[in-house]
């Protein structure tokens, strides 16, 4: 049975989110959010893993699996989110039905890739170095690109505030 946890934060996320967007766009954010962890519950299931816990939290939804048995299965759990947005995205544009939903679906596709370590992506390239030979010099490598990956998000939001 696994355990879900509703933080305060998720709470406030929710009533900001509904005084801020129209009914529209919130029903797009959670769609786009439900499908995204259905696919990682989808490929645990596929892959004999067990769910253990769900985090709801203004940073977003955490969920705690058993570990995987092989990296394979693990990289496809954690593929599966991300792949499960572009998937809609891909419907969506070729449908030309909600664009609104095709570009949030696009946008939380590739943002989960960032090789941040809370992301998909990132969570992918920490399973990916673990238990490797030179896992401290390709930490410090993830580490670099993580800075990096920041920097440029940090670059894109000031030049769009500068925009504005």
């Amino acid at each position: 049975m696994s355990r879900i946890r509703i933080r305060f934060s998720f709470l406030c996320f929710n009533a900001v989110l509904f005084c801020l967007c129209d009914g529209r766009m919130i029903a797009s954010f959670y769609i786009v959010c439900l499908l995204h962890e259905l696919g990682h519950i989808a490929a645990l299931r596929l892959t004999g893993g067990e769910l253990r816990a769900v985090e709801l939290s203004c940073f977003g939804i955490r969920m705690t699996a058993a570990p995987a048995a092989d990296v394979k299965r693990g990289a496809a759990v954690l593929l599966s989110g991300p792949a499960a947005n572009l998937l809609l995205y891909a419907l969506l544009t070729l449908t030309g039905k909600c664009p609104e939903t095709a570009s949030l679906s696009l946008a939380a596709g590739l943002f989960n890739l960032l090789p941040l370590s809370s992301l998909d992506g990132g969570a992918l390239l920490d399973m990916l170095a673990e238990g490797s030979v030179r896992e401290r010099q390709i930490q410090l490598c993830i580490t670099a690109v993580r800075i990096a990956a920041a920097g440029v998000l940090l670059a894109l939001i000031a030049a769009e505030l500068a925009a504005m």
